[in-house]
């Protein structure tokens, strides 16, 4: 049996949403750190000189500077966590977020594809630009596109379970019996699914997570949609890059149209009220 299905055609363009539930949209990118002989500790040669360089490049547009908790330890203590974020203003989006090994991009309620997609690839560009030339090579080991949304849900009016396969596609069945034997209910308060698949386009996984959380202070369940590349599929330049983005981003649209279709998608494109 083959692991993947053929190829299909992609499905109909999402309507305008004039009620988006994206609460973020991030894009991860890591590169291989250099191992210390003797500590084993791993260090980015590129650090810190890459965040001010980076600063320098995009502060026409982000120049608010924002230093995170975790400047607090020593970076070859704490590799692939993010240490500072440049931005176009304090609680501004979008932002880019850089540490070790690791750097983000992070979009929320402004969010479009196209200048989204054009930052993530001048920052791409701009690390490959400004990584040091040297003995250690900048090879990039990871990246990721994962999209967050917060659909309201209001459990007193719905069965967690009913609305996770009514309204979002998913089906959790678990076996009557266990509620009429014992004395609970039949409605969880507490609900995460996580899921992953291998992905053939693009080569990497398919993360899809439900979560019963909160949205703006009310309830909602969290969804998911991750597309992740790892190791020798990662891309190495800027366009293989734009088309890792542009084929990830067709991949997570289709995942949010399947889920949400019919009165979630038609509550996402109406007018408030």
């Amino acid at each position: 049996m083959a692991i993947f299905k053929a190829d299909k055609h992609k499905k109909q363009q999402s309507p305008v949403l004039l009620q988006p539930p994206l609460l973020e949209s991030v894009f991860e990118l890591r590169w291989e750190l250099e191992q210390d002989p003797q500590s084993g500790r791993l260090r980015d040669p590129s650090y810190p000189m890459m965040y001010g360089r980076l600063y320098e490049k995009f502060k026409n547009e982000l120049p608010f500077i924002e230093d995170l908790p975790s400047t607090q330890i020593h970076p070859e203590a704490n590799p692939f966590v993010v240490r500072h974020r440049i931005r176009k203003e304090k609680e501004g989006w979008p932002l880019i977020q850089i540490g070790p090994g690791i750097l983000t991009i992070n979009e929320t309620k402004n969010y479009s594809w196209t200048p989204y997609r054009s930052l993530i690839a001048r920052t791409v560009e701009a690390v490959g630009e400004l990584f040091p030339k040297g003995t250690f090579g900048l090879n990039f080991i990871k990246c990721e596109l994962r999209y967050v949304n917060g659909i309201p849900f209001d459990p007193k009016e719905e069965n967690p379970l009913s609305f996770l396969s009514n309204k979002l596609h998913t089906k959790i069945d678990i076996d009557p019996e266990i509620f009429e034997l014992n004395d609970a209910s039949d409605s969880p308060i507490s609900l995460g699914l996580n899921v992953l698949y291998p992905l053939q386009k693009p080569v990497g996984h398919l993360g899809l997570s439900f979560n019963l959380g909160q949205a703006e202070g009310k309830p909602a369940y969290i969804l998911q949609t991750m597309i992740q590349s790892l190791g020798e599929t990662v891309p190495q330049d800027r366009d293989s890059f734009v088309s890792w983005l542009n084929i990830s981003h067709e991949t997570a649209e289709n995942c949010f149209q399947t889920l949400c279709r019919g009165p979630l998608m038609n509550r996402f494109a109406s007018i408030a009220g």
